[in-house]
């Protein structure tokens, strides 16, 4: 009796199956193991050729599919978290979050916060601008904490697992947050509406101080106590198709999906509808936060 354990995966039948072919085409062999006459005219013969044939020249038609699925896997979920991650190398690496993107033209922000108002009356750039605020103060609270807990209720699902990790990655290393920072002036600096997302990006400008060290030896990593101030970038995007929630929606702690009063799991699901509130779909959300070098 032959377990499960000992028989072949698929990927190891798919990797055999050109030996077995070429075995079961072979000619039919005498006693002494020379080609026996009787096996070269034999009609079974000539059949597993013409099926090696076959499967040599149909190959491409079933691996091709299976290399294009892969592929394309492959390069989504390289795109997903490249777009999440916002990688990057050289100084701007070495000397933290990377240079902010210079503001759009007034005219432009102001167009597409017109396009984005004209199917939803009842967007306010202020709130945005609140929220914005709100968000800096309590990415403060989670980098101090190391809880990711408070970005819950206002990041995409893609930038939570991101920070997630990020938080994971310093407790593993020893690295220390210990910071206090406030937002003391918001302006939007680009927005734009197309026909499948709304985006607008929001700099936020602080004051405070932050610094990292390593635990275990005391080094200072980044940063210092000293009082400072600089700017980050907040950038928020939505379904085009979502208007602003009746009951506020997330800035104002309620689901835009049912209303109810906020309380998410850890997947940004709503205890209360199951629906998933922190994907865009319904609500403004947080997709990527970057601070300028300090």
């Amino acid at each position: 009796m032959v377990s499960d354990a000992d028989q072949d995966t698929v990927t190891e039948r798919l990797l055999n199956a050109p030996r077995v072919l070429s075995r079961w085409t072979s000619p039919v062999t005498g006693r002494r193991g020379q080609p026996s006459a009787a096996g070269c005219v034999n009609p079974l013969n000539w059949l597993r050729m013409a099926v090696l044939l076959a499967a040599v020249v149909l190959m491409p038609v079933w691996l091709l599919p299976l290399l294009l699925v892969r592929m394309a896997t492959i390069g989504r979920t390289s795109i997903r978290y490249s777009s999440v991650l916002d990688l990057a190398s050289g100084p701007a690496a070495r000397w933290g979050y990377g240079a902010l993107d210079p503001p759009a033209d007034a005219a432009g922000v102001q167009a597409g916060l017109r396009a984005i108002a004209a199917h939803d009356p009842g967007f306010t750039p202020t709130a945005l601008l609140n929220w914005a605020a709100a968000a800096t103060s309590l990415i403060c609270q989670s980098l101090t904490s190391a809880d990711a807990a408070p970005a819950r209720t206002f990041m995409a699902n893609g930038l939570f697992r991101a920070h997630l990790a990020l938080l994971e990655m310093r407790d593993q290393a020893g690295v220390q947050c210990q910071a206090a920072w406030q937002a003391t002036q918001a302006d939007i600096v680009e927005a734009a509406a197309t026909p499948l997302l709304d985006e607008v990006r929001v700099r936020v400008r602080c004051a405070g101080w932050c610094w990292e060290r390593h635990v275990g030896t005391g080094l200072t990593l980044r940063g210092s106590k000293d009082a400072r101030t600089w700017a980050e970038d907040l950038t928020f995007g939505r379904s085009a198709s979502a208007t602003t929630p009746a009951a506020g929606g997330l800035p104002a702690r309620h689901c835009p999906s049912c209303g109810a009063p906020l309380d998410l799991d850890s997947d940004g699901t709503c205890r209360y509808c199951r629906g998933v509130v922190t994907a865009g779909r319904h609500d403004w959300v947080l997709i990527a936060w970057r601070r300028e070098p300090w």
